[in-house]
């Protein structure tokens, strides 16, 4: 019950905090009188209060995230023992854990470099973010579809699991093929930084309009790495139902 406990925290608040970060940056970045459709999350850091929501929320996210994903890969790692799948199984869940810490990692130290002054390393740390927390998505739910799906009760679970985790894809792809169709080689980034001397110029206008679908792509991809994550709730109840009918 004490595990099962810490599980259910460890998920929890990961995604109802991250959740609330991200709702409360859009929030003020409204009351701050910028456009509604569509800032990236990262451009909440150009603002107060925003910038103490993104680097705060980030950085706490990170951790959290981290907890979690150590759990599942526990969780898990009992479930393929006594299930007495195959090796393989084994290796795909212990492959799941780095791109999925990488991708904490990344979340944690993002918040100390802003988009608009150190815009590479600001880069480097969201392509992890969301790069490596989708392999995660993808791996973990391949294993535990592995796991689950000769249980006929926790199917539906699995569904919304890969639905997730499939919707984290598409916004990955979509969002970077959308900003690619703007951010080319030939981009002139000083001039783009530039815009944010003037932040309620640039809060307020929409210079790239592709940018706007790109922001949009970005919530979704964060949603359904949310949305992984949280499909994880029931299974910590279902996980010790079907402990205590084998014992």
């Amino acid at each position: 019950m004490e595990e099962s406990f810490r599980r259910q925290i460890a998920i929890g608040s990961a995604v109802g905090f991250s959740f609330l970060w991200i709702a409360a940056g859009y929030f003020t970045w409204i009351l701050n009188g910028c456009k509604a459709y569509m800032p990236f999350i990262s451009d909440f850091h150009l603002y107060s209060p925003g910038d103490f929501l993104f680097t705060t929320g980030t950085f706490v996210s990170g951790f959290l995230v981290f907890w979690v994903i150590m759990e599942v890969h526990s969780m898990n790692m009992k479930r393929i023992s006594s299930g007495q799948h195959h090796s393989f199984w084994h290796g795909v869940n212990h492959l799941a854990v780095f791109p999925g810490l990488i991708g904490a990692f990344s979340c944690i130290r993002i918040g100390s470099a802003p988009w608009d002054t150190d815009g590479p390393m600001h880069g480097h740390y969201a392509f992890d973010i969301f790069t490596f927390g989708v392999y995660w998505c993808l791996l973990i739910s391949a294993v535990t579809i592995r796991i689950w799906w000769n249980h006929d009760r926790f199917r539906t679970v699995l569904g919304l699991r890969l639905f997730s985790a499939i919707t984290a894809f598409v916004g990955l792809y979509q969002m970077i093929s959308t900003q690619s169709t703007v951010w080319t080689s030939s981009f002139d980034w000083e001039a783009y930084n530039a815009l944010t001397t003037d932040m309620m110029s640039f809060c307020t206008s929409s210079p790239y309009p592709e940018l706007n679908v790109s922001a949009v792509w970005e919530y979704i991809l964060v949603l359904g790495i949310l949305g992984t994550i949280l499909s994880f709730w029931p299974e910590v109840h279902f996980f010790d139902s079907i402990e205590s009918e084998e014992e």
